[in-house]
């Protein structure tokens, strides 16, 4: 059985949105429970604006907390860039694997590398 992933709320909620704060200028740091590397993806849903969701998550705990609306300082890979709306929701909504299972795995395999370049 795959162990759940939490949302990060109560005590690590602020610390993770902090997280997700530094992640936007391309360093999420350590993760507030336990100390591990943070991982983070962002995808643009408004690519012209350069405006999106980013994901932050903790692969050693397994908790994640996500910032909407946003516009990160650097630019991060996205596979999942050509996606339509509907079809990176019906990704997001899927549950094996999970939207956290497949960001892991992708990271894992050099598919996300968290930050491209600083933008302009």
């Amino acid at each position: 059985m795959t162990k759940q992933w939490i949302h990060a709320g109560g005590e690590y909620q602020v610390p993770f949105l902090t997280a997700a704060s530094k992640a936007l200028r391309g360093d999420p740091g350590a993760c507030p429970k336990c100390k591990a590397p943070l991982r983070a993806y962002f995808h643009a849903f408004r690519a012209r604006e350069g405006k999106g969701t980013l994901w932050v998550w903790c692969a050693a705990c397994r908790l994640h907390t996500h910032a909407p609306r946003v516009q990160p300082l650097v630019t991060f890979h996205d596979p999942f860039a050509s996606l339509s709306l509907e079809d990176f929701a019906r990704l997001e909504s899927e549950s094996d694997p999970s939207f956290f299972e497949r960001l892991e795995a992708l990271w894992i395999a050099g598919g996300l590398q968290e930050v491209v370049a600083e933008r302009q």
